[in-house]
């Protein structure tokens, strides 16, 4: 056990020197996000919605996509917040955090789960919350490059990882949100799934766009 422990102390102590270590600000050329988003097969982009100042302020986001889509089974919401720098580590904010203090209730969380896309594999939380009359199925996740994890600190130690791996320091947190209006649970989460399946290639298009 003590040896585990070490090994686990020696491995968050070296992703913290990577991750958190003084560095220049780094500057990337890529193309807006929401180029490469706008157009998804088989769903419709209903609006693109502007963050407010100080959420803009609080996020410290390099660049962010926030839209409603209109797809073959209704309604979804998709926001993704990215950052170009390790320095911002910190800026992401799980749902568990963000939704109580906007007076959103969570009533159920569901244990961390995997979708298969492609030759990619996303692993992502759920969560039902609902606000008044208000309920959606909420799907989210950490991205560190093409690399996926639930928490911020696995997360953390991905964004290490890739910096080792010279894939660079960008990450960003994704949630796909899905209304449970006049639909089941089941009927909610495979209109999440399929979106995924959908969405998620024009994503990692955009993470590997020349820098």
């Amino acid at each position: 056990m003590k040896i585990k422990l070490l090994l686990l102390s020696t491995v968050f102590l070296i992703t913290c020197v990577f991750v958190y270590k003084p560095k220049e600000a780094v500057n990337l050329s890529k193309p807006p996000l929401r180029q490469y988003l706008n157009n998804i097969q088989n769903y419709e982009l209903l609006r693109n919605i502007s963050l407010a100042d100080d959420a803009l302020e609080m996020l410290d986001l390099d660049d962010y996509f926030y839209a409603d889509y209109k797809g073959p089974d209704g309604k979804i919401n998709l926001y993704i917040g990215y950052y170009y720098s390790a320095n911002k580590a910190y800026a992401a904010h799980s749902p568990l955090i963000c939704y109580p203090s906007q007076g959103w209730k969570i009533e159920e969380q569901q244990p961390s789960r995997s979708v298969n896309i492609d030759s990619h594999q996303i692993h992502y939380d759920e969560i039902t919350t609902s606000l008044s009359s208000r309920k959606e199925l909420v799907l989210y996740w950490f991205q560190a490059y093409e690399r996926t994890n639930t928490h911020i600190v696995s997360n953390k130690i991905d964004m290490g990882y890739n910096k080792l791996m010279q894939n660079g320091e960008q990450h960003g947190f994704v949630r796909v949100s899905v209304p449970l209006i006049n639909v089941s649970y089941k009927e909610a989460k495979q209109s999440a799934v399929d979106f995924m399946t959908a969405f998620y290639p024009h994503l990692i298009d955009f993470v590997n766009a020349d820098e």
